[in-house]
């Protein structure tokens, strides 16, 4: 049942990533060297194959302009 809910979280995160890279006009490269992760942890975050921590979610959300709360927001 936990499951079903966290599998809506982690298609909606990799949903409004990939949309509010494209907004702010980053390449997976660029996010990811400015919020100090490897390229294919944003990959992933994107494809729903990563649990990005809660630090990663902060430094992601900081180069998208937007809050953490906004990238869990459904």
């Amino acid at each position: 049942m936990w499951g079903d809910e966290f599998e809506r979280y982690q298609a909606g995160l990799a949903l409004k990533v990939r949309h509010l890279r494209g907004e702010v006009k980053l390449s997976q490269e660029k996010l990811a060297l400015l919020a100090d992760v490897d390229r294919t942890l944003v990959s992933k975050i994107e494809r729903s194959i990563a649990n990005p921590s809660l630090e990663v979610l902060v430094k992601i959300s900081v180069y998208l302009n937007v809050t953490v709360d906004q990238l869990l927001k459904l």
